[in-house]
């Protein structure tokens, strides 16, 4: 298994750096599903015994200038790998000041390296991290930017535990 990916787009870093830290208020560690297109954290718990379900997904043609994976097999092409969201915001606030994000040779620029611990999930465990089903909705929300909602959440919820919303 293989992973690479290169991100130029300094608007595209702080996207990441934004749904990975949000992710990481939510959860102490989820799963990173790697696959030819797409990157998804899933958090996969038990609902019906009160758990929480998450799942994130981010187009990787939409975040990186570069993507390169190689997963088990070519029948199996994708790595599912356990991660701490907060070891990787972590990593990412530090170079959100950056031009490009990518550790070269070359004496002009400097070479910072993050490692990041990952336990890799065995293939027998994947389908629990499959897409959900979904039933079928005919209500479609929009949302301001994540950034606004995290700013008014994050002043709300010292108000109550609660949020009661009305229709007009």
């Amino acid at each position: 298994m293989k992973f690479r990916g290169k991100i130029v787009d300094v608007a595209c870093l702080n996207h990441v750096t934004r749904v990975i830290s949000t992710i990481s208020k939510l959860t102490k560690t989820c799963v990173l599903r790697l696959t030819a297109d797409n990157l998804f954290f899933v958090l996969s718990g038990k609902v019906a015994n009160g758990g929480v379900s998450m799942w994130c997904e981010l187009s990787q043609a939409n975040v990186f200038d570069e993507y390169q994976m190689e997963g088990v097999s070519s029948e199996d092409n994708e790595i599912c790998l356990e991660v701490t969201p907060e070891n990787l915001s972590r990593a990412l606030k530090t170079v959100q000041n950056a031009k490009a994000v990518k550790p070269t040779l070359s004496s002009i620029s400097r070479v910072v390296t993050h490692d990041v611990p990952v336990d890799v999930i065995p293939r027998r465990l994947w389908h629990e991290f499959k897409e959900p089903s979904m039933p079928d909705f005919d209500v479609s929300v929009y949302l301001p930017p994540l950034k606004t909602m995290k700013n008014v959440v994050d002043r709300m919820k010292n108000l109550s535990n609660f949020l009661v919303g009305s229709r007009s």
